[in-house]
């Protein structure tokens, strides 16, 4: 065997790869597996260009192959996951997602990913756990950061105002660090100002029917979280987007948004 080829042919298969020419990389790599059949790298990278060609059932396929090979491959468990995960075997994924995570507990994209699963799954304590773990090793997460938020206070409404006004304070306290460390990034202000307001209707929605006006405090530090991201005539928008008129829960906090 010349490895020398091999590399070489698994080479020329990533190139493809990286231009979007899944079809071509998947030739080099099968002809990288003609000449060492357990080259656990080309079955990998095959299974991910079966992936981005959509064939999920083919590229489990080589992702079991690769991990034949080298049971330790988080990688493969994570990207296993994926796949198992576009083919709706929920179950499945997840148990793919805890054993990539046992081998590499640190991978933020498996945390991030386990968690959306769970919060799919409605299991929404589990899911702000992971989001949780993943933000604390990447604290700039901003996609992660927002799932939290709808794992705590959109999908799981507390019945209890302290609870309600305990986690929506959290929420804006991550949010406040995050933006001070993101602010000056255009991409990153991008994904707040887009996700940001249509959590905090949901936010606010809660604490109108869970607190009331005892969530007044809390609500003039939501308005001024969005003035800070928004601007205050992004901020002005948001309020007509809100409507008081047509939401009775949100009445009672009609002077500290007027």
């Amino acid at each position: 065997m010349d490895s020398e080829k091999v590399k070489e042919l698994l080479n020329k298969g990533n190139e493809f790869f990286h231009q979007g020419e899944f079809e071509r990389a998947i030739q080099y790599y099968d002809e990288a597996l003609a000449l060492e059949p357990e080259y656990s790298e080309a079955l990998f990278n095959k299974g991910n260009a079966f992936c981005e060609l959509g064939k999920f059932k083919e590229a489990i396929i080589f992702f079991d192959k690769a991990l034949e090979i080298n049971p330790q491959d988080w990688e493969a468990l994570h990207n296993k996951g994926n796949a198992l995960l576009k083919l709706f075997r929920f179950n499945e994924a997840l148990g793919c997602y805890g054993r990539a995570l046992e081998l590499n507990p640190n991978d933020t994209d498996t945390l991030y990913n386990k968690g959306n699963l769970l919060l799919r799954l409605g299991k929404f304590e589990e899911a702000a756990q992971q989001f949780e773990k993943a933000l604390a090793l990447n604290p700039q997460m901003i996609e992660a950061s927002l799932n939290r938020a709808l794992a705590l206070l959109v999908f799981s409404k507390p019945s209890e105002c302290e609870d309600t006004i305990s986690k929506v304070e959290s929420v804006l306290e991550l949010w406040e660090s995050l933006w001070s460390k993101v602010k000056d990034s255009p991409e990153a202000v991008k994904k707040l100002k887009e996700g940001i307001p249509f959590l905090m209707i949901q936010i606010l929605q809660n604490l109108g029917e869970v607190c009331g006006s005892e969530a007044s405090r809390t609500v003039n530090k939501v308005k001024n979280l969005l003035i800070e991201i928004l601007g205050r005539e992004g901020f002005r928008l948001f309020v007509n987007r809100l409507n008081l008129d047509v939401h009775p829960e949100l009445q009672k906090y009609r002077e500290i948004f007027e």
